[in-house]
């Protein structure tokens, strides 16, 4: 419940100042600032832990080993025989399967094909960066990805919505040291 009076706060500050005329509305204060900072800090707190416990539900619920990284995203690795791990700068050719908690597929290699791309140039989520750096070539994941290491408030304006957990398969099919190519 503290979540949504958190959120109704805010939006309440943001349309009362957003109705009043722009030129008769005074600055805000550095302590009406703060307090708004403040405001949003415990808000993002609150989504946070909302969306984690969300995913320990769907975990707990699918009956799934995972574990947690430092940032908050949830993964469990099949390992292959390949012994070369993963690391920035490294060329990766990845299968994907990206849906919502519920099931809704998002994207897929079987539709879209592969991609690929250079490891920490972005161009994916943050979480599946985060995810390629735990793998080597040959290993498939299951990684739960919150909100906040995905698309965060807004979605992907097309296919994944806001405030979304994304439930990615990846398989890393092709892996090049970054001094090598395809």
């Amino acid at each position: 419940m503290k979540l949504y009076m958190l959120f109704f706060y805010i939006f309440a500050i943001a349309f009362t100042l957003s109705c009043k005329d722009k030129q008769q509305r005074p600055p805000l204060t550095q302590a009406q600032l703060k307090k708004i900072e403040e405001q949003s800090i415990e808000v993002n707190k609150a989504i946070v832990a909302h969306k984690q416990d969300s995913i320990k539900w769907y975990i707990a619920k699918n009956n799934l080993s995972m574990q947690k990284t430092g940032t908050g995203l949830w993964y469990s690795i099949i390992r292959s025989q390949h012994t070369d791990s993963i690391t920035e700068g490294d060329i990766i050719e990845i299968e994907y399967t990206i849906s919502l908690l519920h099931g809704t597929v998002c994207y897929t290699s079987d539709f879209l094909g592969t991609k690929i791309l250079r490891v920490g140039q972005g161009g994916v989520e943050s979480g599946l960066e985060e995810a390629f750096l735990l793998m080597h070539k040959g290993d498939s994941a299951h990684v739960i990805i919150p909100p906040h290491l995905a698309h965060g408030l807004i979605g992907d304006l097309n296919r994944i919505p806001q405030l979304a957990i994304l439930d990615c398969k990846i398989y890393i099919k092709n892996h090049k040291k970054s001094n090598n190519s395809f």
